[in-house]
């Protein structure tokens, strides 16, 4: 077999010098086209959506969150896959496009496709975060003494640990935290103990209760470079 291989290289010298230009050419061109940096990211531009909502069921998070998020970003230009799973209380959409979309016209159009598609309960708005093969990090969890408390962990996440990761003065593009519960803080107006100051905001002044998000729980969170 190895002399046939042989004999034919040899006798057929033009086959194999044609051959071996295509093959420099190809490798040309490839080369041309390659990203190179220390650690090329070969795969296309793949987005994670995320909603949270306490207390509901993976059931009622498949029904009310991920199904309508799913539809909504079916119509956006250069979509290859969608794939979700649904979680107590998380909805989780990956979004994979196909290979050549810029990455900031994908973000654009996801999120245009969600803006204007989907309506969630509370007129919550989804997190779009990218995701990377090769740009992520590394993945951490944040643990506390006994009793320390979901909140308290999800206080340490974000005022501490996200912003330490953000003082890295080259690469750190995002840290996307995970999990938890959410405090929040509600400001309720009696508008009839308004009236003696004479407040310019009187009647203007909403009766709802103004919700201010703060922190909740890390379970793990994960950072990624560019």
């Amino acid at each position: 077999m190895l002399k046939a291989i042989l004999a034919f290289g040899l006798t057929r010298r033009a086959i194999i010098l044609l051959g071996l230009l295509v093959f420099i050419g190809s490798g040309v061109v490839a080369f041309s086209k390659l990203n190179i940096e220390a650690y090329p990211n070969p795969a296309p531009v793949i987005l994670e959506i995320t909603a949270q909502a306490a207390g509901l069921s993976a059931e009622e998070m498949e029904r009310y969150y991920t199904i309508p998020m799913e539809i909504g970003l079916y119509p956006t230009p250069g979509i290859d896959n969608i794939r979700s799973q649904s979680f107590y209380g998380l909805s989780f959409v990956r979004v994979t496009f196909r290979y050549g979309v810029d990455y900031f016209f994908a973000y654009t159009q996801a999120a245009l496709s969600l803006q204007q598609n989907v309506t969630l309960p509370g007129n919550q708005i989804p997190q779009i975060q990218q995701s990377s093969l090769v740009g992520e990090v590394y993945r951490y969890r944040i643990v506390g003494p006994p009793h320390f408390g979901l909140t308290n962990l999800r206080t340490v996440q974000d005022w501490i640990a996200t912003r330490g990761l953000f003082t890295v003065t080259d690469g750190v593009v995002a840290v996307n935290s995970w999990g938890g519960t959410t405090k929040q803080y509600n400001v309720d107006s009696i508008c009839t103990n308004l009236t003696p100051t004479a407040s310019p905001y009187r009647r203007s002044w909403p009766r709802s209760a103004t919700q201010i998000s703060m922190s909740a729980a890390a379970k793990s969170p994960s950072v990624s470079s560019r």
